[in-house]
């Protein structure tokens, strides 16, 4: 009876210690010190049925080269994600996720493209790679008319080519298609000022003789 109670306690006792939250107060190191290739992991548990191996490791390249990888899952549904849930919350906010897709997003929590932003952006600088719109200056170009310009805007109320403000208030713009059609346009216009150049020299010659 006495080796029951005893089991019993054991028992009780660790199946309680295993509960219970582990505190460390002090700095934890995992794994020793290697030379190149991948440390030891930092593995997080997975419920039954649940395949997705995650795990921090570090890799060490070369000297003075490191790669700290985070695994989140084995397909494209897993994610890494950023929130907050401040007290008075009922639940958790999602404030910046990583996709194992490869898109992220910031108070987005589920990104589209490779970058989704809500919110404003503020930026020293902005490269943006595409084609330009040198083709207006190229032989063959179909320059339209005056009259075809007029007419498109009185019955589109835009330039040719322009989206309306309808169609951006619903689908955006892409700033590189739209810096291309707004230099196609410039240009187009000093298309139209050198053949108006023209005619007034023409004017001219022919007042003069």
């Amino acid at each position: 009876m006495k080796k029951v109670l005893i089991g019993l306690f054991l028992g009780l006792f660790c199946c309680s210690a295993y509960s219970q939250t582990e505190v460390i107060d002090k700095d934890v190191q995992i794994g020793g010190l290697i030379t190149e290739g991948y440390g030891k992991k930092l593995q997080f548990g997975s419920p039954k049925g649940n395949s997705d191996d995650v795990y921090f490791i570090r890799n060490n390249i070369e000297s003075d080269r490191t790669d700290l990888i985070l695994s989140l899952g084995d397909d494209d549904k897993d994610k890494f994600v950023i929130g907050r849930k401040f007290w008075n919350e009922a639940e958790f906010t999602q404030q910046f996720v990583f996709q194992t897709n490869g898109n992220m997003g910031i108070g987005i929590a589920n990104p589209k493209n490779k970058l989704d932003v809500n919110g404003t952006i503020r930026a020293k600088e902005v490269k943006v790679e595409s084609e330009w719109a040198d083709f207006v200056f190229k032989k063959g170009y179909n320059l339209p008319t005056i009259t075809e310009v007029k007419q498109h805007i009185e019955e589109k109320g835009t330039l040719p080519g322009i989206p309306s403000e309808k169609e951006v208030k619903a689908n955006g713009v892409n700033l590189a298609e739209t810096d291309v059609l707004l230099l196609q346009k410039i240009e187009e216009l000093t298309l139209y000022i050198i053949e108006l150049k023209q005619e007034i020299e023409d004017l001219k010659s022919q007042v003069n003789n």
